[in-house]
């Protein structure tokens, strides 16, 4: 039986942020410094960073294009 607890939503943020910064570095040719500083300062990662938002649950893919959004605007 799978048992969500911290350790395994910590996890799955750390996950989704790492391929969030590997989609966005692909798709953007920003180098992944720049993407994954970007990241760690935006909107995006601080709503998917709280446990408490449920951003871990969300498609990974809106939270690409918002992060996205965050950087191009």
């Amino acid at each position: 039986m799978f048992i969500l607890t911290e350790k395994v939503i910590s996890t799955a943020i750390d996950n989704i942020s790492g391929f969030i910064v590997s989609v966005v570095t692909a798709q953007t040719g920003k180098t992944i410094e720049e993407i994954t500083e970007a990241f760690l300062s935006s909107e995006t990662y601080m709503l998917l960073s709280d446990a408490e938002t449920g951003y871990y649950w969300d498609n990974i893919f809106e939270l690409i294009e918002k992060f996205k959004y965050e950087i191009i605007t």
